[in-house]
């Protein structure tokens, strides 16, 4: 992460520029006094997003201490459509900050000192990344290679866990069920506009899925942000079920 000019001056429509994932993001700071209006909050949304294009990155960052809906951070979401697009909102920011390791930056940057649980909580966790730190030394002594290993990946990790085969068809039908809701959306949008019919009955089924789906994941967690969010969601589709035997790019939903 590089901060443009942290202290003011022409930064060519980026506040910082990062790389995650491999992928080149810019990041925009929106922090007025009060609450404003969201036509105030989008129109400096859309000037951001102008720096995705002239600067030649994937994403932009938009980082803000506005409150914002679920419904407002997905309009911005849409807007900035068909980049990768994370919304730092007032909440989001505060939930990264009441972190035990975050306290430090709260007290030098926001001079917000920390509570005695806080204390508490902060020592723990530093207790945790001592014990971390001496194993670490210990397998240093009997066996270098595993004790190197032991750095690029947490021996608790995920990626050392076996995936039950509940844990595989889980996962299937979760993506199955949130690239219907995709699709089911884009349908929905072509018949509202007149660009196609649907039998009744058969629609009125549909829509009761749609509803289905929502209740059991959150309409939040369903919508794909970006062409290559979308891309990502098929390819795991895909890659699990030919995992369980079936040809690869079966993507039937």
């Amino acid at each position: 992460m590089d901060p443009s000019h942290p202290f003011g001056g022409k930064d060519g429509l980026k506040d910082i520029v990062s790389v995650k994932e491999n992928l080149q993001w810019i990041g925009a700071a929106y922090f007025p006094r009060g609450q404003k209006k969201f036509t105030e909050i989008k129109k400096k949304f859309s000037d951001d997003l102008k720096g995705v294009n002239k600067n030649g990155v994937s994403g932009l960052a938009f980082i803000t201490n506005q409150e914002l809906t679920l419904n407002e951070r997905k309009k911005l979401k849409n807007l900035g459509k068909p980049h990768i697009i994370e919304v730092f909102h007032l909440e989001r920011v505060s939930h990264i900050l009441d972190n035990p390791k975050n306290y430090g930056v709260r007290l030098e940057f926001l001079d917000i000192e920390m509570t005695k649980e806080e204390q508490l909580a902060y020592f723990v966790i530093k207790d945790e990344k001592m014990t971390d730190l001496s194993e670490k030394i210990e397998n240093l002594m009997v066996d270098y290679s595993s004790f190197k290993r032991s750095f690029v990946l947490d021996e608790d990790s995920e990626v050392f866990k076996e995936r039950t085969e509940d844990d595989v068809y889980e996962t299937i039908e979760r993506l199955t069920d949130q690239i219907w809701y995709n699709r089911h959306q884009g349908l929905k949008e072509r018949i509202a506009n007149k660009k196609t019919t649907v039998d009744p009955e058969i629609w009125k089924g549909a829509l009761n899925a749609a509803k289905r789906v929502e209740e059991k994941y959150g309409e939040e967690n369903l919508w794909h942000e970006s062409d290559f969010e979308w891309g990502m969601l098929n390819g795991k589709l895909s890659a699990l079920r030919w995992l369980i035997g079936e040809e690869w790019d079966m993507l039937d939903t």
